[in-house]
């Protein structure tokens, strides 16, 4: 059994009190009211061990799924570039999880755009049945406009993939760097992680400009979620960092105060996400 998506059993080997844990999950899940999960899509979910110690496998994702009623996972793979710091062998890790698990793991690359070879790596992975791309300008240390990665989303748009961009966490200006890369990258689909929770008031109030930027709302601040608008986000986790009672209570939340539609719910449960993904 797995409670706040981790194993009950090594939660209560390392003392926890799992009775309480559960307790309170459940009440998280009572809040969820009729937020609509058919057809759901997690757009930000990490596969691997990540540099820091976070870890997930592709069993305990899929247990998370079903536990939750989602459909599907975007993953992509965590902070492990490998000695050559290519990503090769941690992309190869999220593609044979897709195949083990077919159409619960929508497989996205993970590259360096700074390092050696990196649109080499893309197009491995392309070969290999990956369907999108995942950037981190602060684990792997870039600017978003920088020229190498507008090459790499420009490659990624010329193979109709969304492209993932962390946009949280790391106090920065964000949407002046975005914003060139939009203008640099036109037609590319780009979806901010945490919605934009780095710089969210800039970057919501450039969004009327980018009609192909969307944001995932996980690990987001509630307050942004109510001010960006259903049609411009995606439902994530963030998983292993976060995990999906909070997240699903977090954008039932934001339905509740905004008052979306049960239609605008479904959108942000996956219908915005499925138009770029298939």
């Amino acid at each position: 059994m797995r409670v706040w998506g981790e194993d009950a059993a090594l939660l209560r080997a390392a003392g926890a009190d799992v009775a309480a844990l559960e307790a309170l999950e459940a009440a998280l899940e009572d809040g969820l009211g009729g937020l609509p999960r058919d057809g759901a899509i997690d757009a930000h979910v990490h596969l691997g061990r990540d540099a820091d110690g976070h870890a997930l496998d592709a069993g305990a994702l899929v247990a998370d799924l079903e536990r939750w009623g989602i459909a599907a996972a975007v993953c992509f793979p965590a902070n492990e570039p490998g000695a050559d710091g290519s990503f090769r062998a941690a992309n190869a890790a999220v593609l044979d999880a897709a195949a083990r698990h077919p159409g619960r793991i929508i497989p996205f690359c993970r590259i360096d755009p700074m390092g050696a070879g990196a649109l080499d790596t893309l197009h491995a992975a392309a070969a290999g049945g990956a369907r999108g791309l995942k950037l981190h300008p602060v684990a792997q240390r870039f600017r978003p406009e920088a020229p190498e990665a507008v090459a790499a989303v420009r490659e990624a748009a010329r193979l109709g993939w969304p492209v993932t961009i962390h946009a949280g966490y790391g106090a920065r200006e964000l949407a002046g760097p975005i914003g060139a890369l939009v203008a640099a990258a036109p037609g590319a689909r780009i979806i901010l992680a945490h919605a934009g929770r780095g710089d969210a008031r800039a970057l919501t109030a450039r969004l009327a400009d980018w009609p192909d930027v969307m944001l995932d709302t996980s690990l987001a601040a509630l307050s942004d979620l109510v001010s960006i608008g259903p049609e411009r986000l995606c439902f994530g986790s963030d998983r292993p960092y976060g995990e999906h009672a909070t997240a699903l209570r977090l954008v039932a939340t934001a339905a509740r105060v905004a008052g979306w539609s049960a239609a605008e719910c479904s959108a942000v449960m996956g219908g915005n996400l499925r138009r770029w993904t298939g």
